[in-house]
């Protein structure tokens, strides 16, 4: 077994929850609450219906609640149901490796629910989890444009495996197991971006996680050097000499980065249009600009490989989370965007496309001293029919919903009561907000899964 590895599953396995700092806490619960939230939405959604149908039909045991559902299935589908769900409206968190709690939260409930575990252990997998991935991420240089694998599944599935070993109370030994077969698990293209399988990226991670854990406990026997080795995991999805598994893993314990490094969506749509988004919006409601106002909208310093540019004139209105020219032109008409921004009929408009004419997006070449690949600015420039230029710039890193400047408890709890309304009755609703809000002080899952199962 190579150190790293050991370094690892012994973060996982032997770390007491009462050394991990509360401030690292305090965001889990509220990335937790938020991706409840945004499940709740997901299971009203077409894609929502479906993965749960396919679970359903998959039989098995009722061990675990599937979100927004009568339906209780086993640990491992529970986890691929409540994974897509909550990543169905790419409305989730975002940040440190991806979207972190559709791969951390679904597989912690999973194994939670059906070995009774307390709200608190709930956060402490969840905190585990994230620092593993995280870790592992920042000892690497991963750019998943370029490489072509979606993060959130190459190190989200690592995440997920690190919590359900914690939750089963695997020995170290036991950890580096399920870490080496998780190291075969991974999946997810960047192509997807844009349809129903994104979602499924989240889910499949979830799913590998409960897997791999669930048989090293047993006994499975896997490679301990799936992280070290030439032809492991890191080489494979992140490519010869672009990882140092001691960066990896040397500061594990020692800096903590899920205090400041989760970001809570305003926005259900991919995250590389928020601060653009930011900036038009607010230049259209302090100028009260409307629609004919407008001679053109650009949108500067944008990268080629960015996801944003994959569905430049959608043919669906789903694929136009993922279309910085959809979500432009859509703020234009609207001065909003929101769950229903991304339907057919929204697409199909007359001032959608008189808007998307207007919209320009002016990518950087690769050549350019100052190119990022996840820029911090996206400055957008309105040029009025008197001539007139309205032009701002929002920082991604510390725009709201970021760490530096997080959404209020009451903006939390408004964004998952307008999630939660789709699936849930109003009593419920606020049920549910009570429930999970509390989690760190629930005994057992039992009261908060209830709250977000339809009783009518």
């Amino acid at each position: 077994m190579g150190a790293c590895e050991q370094r690892l599953a012994t973060f996982v396995a032997e770390t007491d929850a009462d050394s991990i700092p509360p401030e690292s806490y305090r965001p889990a619960l509220h990335a937790s609450f938020d991706c409840i939230g945004v499940a709740l939405a997901g299971a009203a959604q077409p894609q929502g219906k479906m993965i749960v149908d396919f679970v359903a039909a998959q039989g098995g045991n009722s061990q675990c609640t599937v979100i927004g559902n009568r339906l209780r299935s086993s640990p491992y589908l529970a986890a691929l149901a409540n994974g897509t769900l909550g990543h169905a409206l790419d409305y989730d968190d975002m940040g440190g490796f991806g979207h972190p709690s559709v791969a951390l939260l679904p597989t912690a409930l999973a194994i939670g629910e059906s070995l009774g575990r307390s709200g608190r252990d709930i956060l402490a997998a969840y905190v585990l989890g994230f620092e593993v991935a995280v870790h592992l991420n920042k000892g690497a240089e991963n750019v998943q444009g370029l490489t072509g694998f979606h993060s959130t599944a190459v190190f989200g599935t690592i995440a997920a495996t690190a919590v359900a070993s914690r939750l089963l109370e695997l020995t170290p030994q036991q950890t580096v197991m399920a870490f080496g077969l998780a190291g075969s698990m991974p999946s997810g293209i960047l192509q997807n971006f844009g349809s129903y399988t994104k979602p499924l990226h989240a889910g499949m991670a979830c799913r590998s996680g409960v897997m791999a854990a669930s048989l090293a406990k047993q006994g499975w026997l896997a490679t301990d050097s799936f992280l070290d080795s030439r032809v492991g995991w890191a080489h494979a999805y992140i490519g010869r000499d672009r990882y140092d598994p001691e960066r990896m893993t040397a500061n594990l314990g020692k800096i903590w980065h899920s205090k400041d490094s989760i970001v809570i969506k305003k926005y259900p749509c991919c995250g590389s249009n928020h601060g653009a988004l930011d900036s038009l919006i607010a230049l259209l409601e302090e100028n009260d600009v409307k629609l004919d106002d407008v001679v053109r909208v650009e949108v500067d310093n944008v990268p080629a490989i960015s996801h944003v540019l994959l569905h430049p004139n959608p043919t669906q209105g789903y694929q136009g989370k993922f279309s910085l020219h959809y979500n432009i032109a859509t703020a234009l008409v609207d001065r909003k965007i929101d769950i229903g921004s991304f339907t057919d009929a929204k697409l199909n408009r007359p001032e959608y496309r008189q808007a998307r004419e207007k919209t320009q997006v002016n990518v950087m070449s690769n050549w350019d001293p100052q190119y990022e690949h996840g820029p911090t600015y996206n400055p957008v420039t309105i040029t009025l029919q008197n001539g007139e230029r309205l032009t701002r710039r929002t920082n991604r890193r510390t725009m709201h919903g970021a760490p530096a400047d997080p959404l209020s408890e009451h903006e939390l709890k408004d964004k998952f009561r307008s999630c939660a309304r789709l699936c849930l009755p109003e009593k419920q609703v606020e049920e549910a907000i009570d429930a999970w809000w509390s989690l760190d002080r629930a005994a057992t899952l039992a009261e908060a899964l209830n709250s977000v199962t339809p009783r009518n």
